[in-house]
């Protein structure tokens, strides 16, 4: 790993804006991208600046005071240079970069994202450098010759829902530092960002009433100690993906019978069921109360909580499992979100 290198900027938006019109026809917007003479760019770097700087004073001192040593050494240093211009380049030349999968995150976390990337030049490419503007480090990699490795590249968007990450630029300066290949990429990649959890305490639970006439006392019935077995089942259903492990019947599973989720008696899952509301958090802001309803999500799936989530104009029904919840998670990211945003902009 290394520190993130400055990514080029220009002096106004207006420069800005032609610059990333031109990159948007010339390299446009896929998952899987490969590395060739019409999106690889190579200038001297910083380093190879001053060492044009030093030959051209070596070359001037050359031709003043007419010392042919010095003329030699000054064109066989500039033919090293040139010679670096084919290695730095060959370096980027024929590399394949595909985005295979992109996992959620909660704001203020770090997504991860896997590329895929691969040789096709049947040659091995040192020191090759992926950074974007949501990555704090470089991510250095040596890729062997065709052979494809899969590197972790860790994002912090900067807002919630949909966020459209900027172009992931493709560099090395291999082997001697003194040139700088580059290609900026845009991948694709979209990020769905969950808010941000900020721990609660989960409201009080709101049970279903009858009739509003009734007293208290009537209109809910509890009895807890039918909830002090397991073995009050209502029946058994077929297995849905994101079903608790705790609610499986093993023991079916053990005859041979499959997989089956356990159903419980009316009163114990009345005991266990849990509104959330957007009026629980009333007075607060928009953010803070998704905030605080997306740690109330997180606590209800983790008690093994039969739960549902009331936004306005917005409901998702009583359920539980591991899918129930990115449900919840995914209605409020995308929480009066528009359309994905580049960069957050």
């Amino acid at each position: 790993m290394m520190k993130k290198s400055a990514l080029p900027h220009t002096k106004n938006n207006q420069t800005t804006s032609f610059y990333q019109r031109w990159l948007k026809r010339r390299i446009p917007a896929n998952k899987k991208q490969r590395l060739h003479r019409k999106n690889i760019f190579i200038l001297p770097s910083t380093i190879g600046v001053s060492f044009l700087l030093t030959l051209l004073l070596l070359w001037l001192l050359g031709t003043n005071y007419q010392n042919n040593l010095a003329l030699v050494l000054t064109f066989l240093l500039l033919s090293l240079m040139h010679t670096c211009m084919f290695y730095t380049y060959a370096t980027l030349s024929g590399l394949s970069l595909e985005i295979i999968s992109v996992d959620p995150c909660f704001l203020g976390g770090k997504a991860r994202v896997q590329c895929r990337i691969s040789s096709e030049s049947g040659r091995q490419h040192q020191q090759v450098q992926l950074v974007s503007e949501e990555m704090e480090e470089a991510v250095v990699v040596n890729v062997q010759k065709n052979v494809s490795q899969v590197v972790t590249l860790l994002m912090s968007p900067h807002y919630r829902g949909w966020y459209s990450a900027k172009r992931l630029r493709v560099f090395s300066t291999y082997p001697l530092g003194l040139l700088r290949a580059w290609s900026d990429l845009d991948m694709d990649v979209l990020l769905l960002v969950y808010p941000a959890p900020i721990e609660s305490t989960l409201p009080d639970m709101h049970l279903p009433v009858n009739d509003a006439t009734e007293e208290p006392d009537s209109a809910i019935t509890i009895t807890m100690n039918t909830f002090d077995t397991k073995e009050d089942i209502s029946h058994l259903r077929e297995y849905r993906m994101g079903d608790s492990p705790k609610q499986i019947a093993w023991k079916n599973y053990a005859k041979g019978q499959g997989l089956a989720t356990k159903e419980y008696e009316d009163q114990k899952t009345a005991e266990n069921e849990q509104w959330l509301l957007w009026d629980d958090f009333s007075g607060l802001g928009t953010e803070t109360r998704l905030s605080r309803l997306c740690d109330c999500v997180l606590q209800a799936e983790e008690n093994d909580m039969v739960y549902g989530l009331k936004l306005p104009n917005h409901e998702l029904p009583l359920d539980s499992g591991v899918a129930h919840k990115e449900q919840l998670l995914r209605a409020l990211a995308l929480f009066n979100d528009g359309e994905p945003r580049v960069g957050g902009k």
